[in-house]
């Protein structure tokens, strides 16, 4: 679950830092986040890959899953969908038992990764529920439907990419590698102020500080001679005025 539109809630949080541990750790090649993007209001999936691009891992490295409507479907499409043949699920250990449960039935090399890292309250609630989505799970795993959704096949084995579905822009501190994923607000502020820049001939002889990666297929060059901004793609330069500047200095130096 998210807490607003735009932030994973504690106990999703903790999932996705247990999935970044084991991925920086070479435990897993690739991270699957699956969740519920069933409307353009509400969407876990995305809000999941922008919290672990924050970390430094790159997009490629990422799948999103949008239409992990419940366990059973995350488990199924992983197999189905992303060609999984072996995994590791992360989850809270009370919904693990149920998750490797599907997955062995499923007949996917899994195993499993206890995130819980804090107590929080309703978890009478919650262990309800689960004592009653066990029922539900023990004769779909008999049945094995298809997923609510099923869609193309994404192999897990490609490019991670080719399951966004929204634009990102990234700025990458080139001395530090660092990279910042852009809100919606500041994305759209770098778009109008590229949309109406003149690229000509370079002038600026600084060395590249910052790059610009946006929706993964175009990368601008940030070079900075005092507090003026020039924006560099392939060979050509842009001059940013100053107020342009400033804004774009705010972003390379908001931490």
């Amino acid at each position: 679950g998210l807490n607003g539109h735009n932030k994973p809630s504690p106990r999703l949080k903790e999932r996705l830092d247990e999935g970044i541990e084991l991925y920086k750790s070479g435990i897993a090649d690739k991270i699957i986040v699956s969740g519920d993007h069933g409307r353009d209001d509400y969407d876990e999936v995305n809000v999941m890959k922008a919290y672990i691009l924050e970390t430094g891992i790159p997009s490629e490295d990422i799948f999103m899953d949008h239409a992990g409507f419940s366990t059973y479907d995350s488990v199924y499409r992983a197999k189905e969908i992303f060609d999984v043949d072996s995994m590791i699920i992360v989850t809270q250990r009370y919904h693990l038992y149920r998750a490797l449960y599907i997955a062995n039935r499923l007949e996917v090399e899994s195993y499993g990764a206890d995130a819980k890292k804090e107590t929080y309250s309703g978890q009478t609630y919650r262990d309800t529920r689960e004592f009653l989505a066990r029922i539900k799970d023990f004769f779909k795993s008999i049945w094995k439907p298809e997923s609510t959704y099923r869609g193309d096949a994404l192999s897990v084995f490609g490019d991670g990419r080719i399951t966004n579905d929204k634009e990102y822009i990234v700025i990458k501190n080139m001395d530090t590698k660092k990279e910042k994923y852009l809100n919606k607000e500041n994305r759209q502020d770098v778009k109008n102020i590229i949309d109406n820049l003149t690229f000509k001939n370079r002038n600026c002889n600084k060395e590249e500080e910052f790059k610009l990666i946006i929706s993964d297929d175009k990368t601008y060059g940030i070079e900075i001679d005092e507090k003026i901004i020039h924006m560099i793609y392939k060979d050509e330069e842009a001059v940013l005025n100053k107020e342009n500047s400033k804004k774009i200095l705010e972003l390379l130096t908001d931490e």
